[in-house]
């Protein structure tokens, strides 16, 4: 398993290989993992959670890594504090230069650890690259694991620059053509993938696996909010300027005028920073005292927060069509309602089947309706009940067992 991110980093993507991890030795896999040191976004609250599983943090190592670590111009400890997001660093992201030193280190790793075939987890998409250079040089199968898409994220595409674009294109062609399987974690993305590469990558070699919650993470959920008390919407994480916030914050304010409420009535909650940008639109809007900011939660006391609001706030951009968000697989592992704001339409299938919120386009009516709604659900007492059965496929172990029947079939 090649993941840049694996705990007990803290980072977002290191959550999803952490649940395959833990339970794949369960179901006759024991997964070998390339990483990152531990030092780069370690969470000392999740060291607890490290699966018991042999791990090589070699992934910035040699002389490179050495050299910078000697005058003192390493990387950040936090894996993601550059100056550009990630995906949109250009065709080679800021790992690929160690790659010559950890490509002997890994391939010493795969062989002492017997491994049968080299799953990657990416981004960062360098681990892409090194697993096509692993798979060349031992012959062993490829599983290919892009947590959100690559070459045709819309997102990631303008903040490019051309040359950097083009770069991309071929080497993620190069990545999947060497792959025995793709796998995508939307639907969405699957279907645009199958599309741009087709008659060039057969169909059948592209899957779907969408994300997991691991529910042993969790503290005891609380008690559910009273009908009585303030209307709490509640939004886990920073916001960056690609959530769209201020076109929230427009419902936000018209869903205030229209129930006519005073400002003990309603908060929005922001459990992260918010961008000057948007601190500039909720004084515009008179949103001062129906808003307030709190502190980052560490995702294992997560849910104790979580499960006191009224409504989970969940946000995605006009270009994020390819993609689920990865804090709606916690708020899932919350019990309480979500509202996702989102241009991606299987996010509303989910909901539906899930009975656990529901997703609003991106329009300020759509979303003063829906609050409006929910508002009037908790002012009534009507109890808030989930189809627990179909939440349960976004367990780990469930996930885990998908990604199995992926691997048999790469390895038969």
């Amino acid at each position: 398993m090649i993941s840049p991110f694996f705990p007990p980093s803290g980072v977002i993507g290191a959550k999803r290989p952490m649940n395959f991890a833990r339970h794949l030795p369960e179901l006759g896999w024991m997964p070998a993992v390339v990483t990152l040191p531990e030092v780069m976004g370690g969470d000392p609250s999740l060291e607890r959670f490290v699966p018991q599983v042999p791990i090589w943090r070699g992934y910035r190592s040699g002389p490179i890594a050495w050299m910078e670590d000697l005058i003192g111009k390493g990387p950040a400890v936090h894996p993601y504090k550059a100056k550009t997001a990630p995906g949109t660093e250009g065709a080679l992201d800021r790992y690929s230069r160690y790659l010559p030193w950890v490509f002997f280190g890994a391939r010493r790793f795969l062989r002492r650890e017997k491994c049968e075939v080299i799953y990657v987890n990416a981004g960062p998409h360098s681990a892409q690259m090194l697993g096509a250079r692993l798979a060349e040089s031992t012959g062993l199968p490829l599983v290919l694991d892009l947590r959100d898409p690559w070459s045709i994220e819309p997102y990631y595409r303008e903040a490019r620059t051309p040359e950097a674009n083009r770069k991309v294109d071929q080497l993620e062609r190069e990545f999947f053509q060497r792959a025995t399987r793709i796998i995508l974690n939307t639907e969405s993305a699957l279907e645009a993938y199958r599309s741009h590469y087709g008659g060039i990558i057969p169909t059948q070699r592209f899957a779907v696996l969408r994300s997991s919650f691991e529910p042993e993470l969790y503290g005891p959920a609380p008690e559910s909010p009273a009908k009585t008390g303030p209307f709490e919407i509640l939004y886990f994480g920073h916001l960056r300027p690609a959530k769209n916030a201020q076109l929230f914050l427009s419902g936000y304010r018209r869903f205030i005028d229209e129930e006519k409420l005073a400002p003990g009535d309603a908060c929005l909650t922001t459990l992260g920073a918010r961008t000057a940008e948007d601190d500039v639109a909720i004084v515009r809007l008179g949103l001062d005292e129906y808003t307030r900011i709190r502190p980052p939660v560490p995702l294992l006391e997560s849910r104790a927060i979580l499960g006191k609001a009224d409504l989970l706030l969940d946000l995605m951009g006009p270009e994020h069509r390819l993609q689920l968000s990865g804090k709606f697989f916690d708020y899932l592992a919350c019990g309480r309602p979500i509202l996702s704001v989102t241009p991606n339409d299987e996010m509303g299938q989910i909901l539906t089947e899930t009975q656990a919120g529901e997703r609003v386009a991106l329009d300020a009516g759509e979303i003063a309706a829906a609050l409006g709604r929910w508002y009037s659900r908790k002012r009534s007492g009507e109890e808030f009940r989930r189809n627990e059965v179909a939440v349960r496929q976004f367990e780990a172990g469930p996930a885990t067992e998908k990604l199995v029947a992926i691997l048999e079939e790469a390895t038969s």
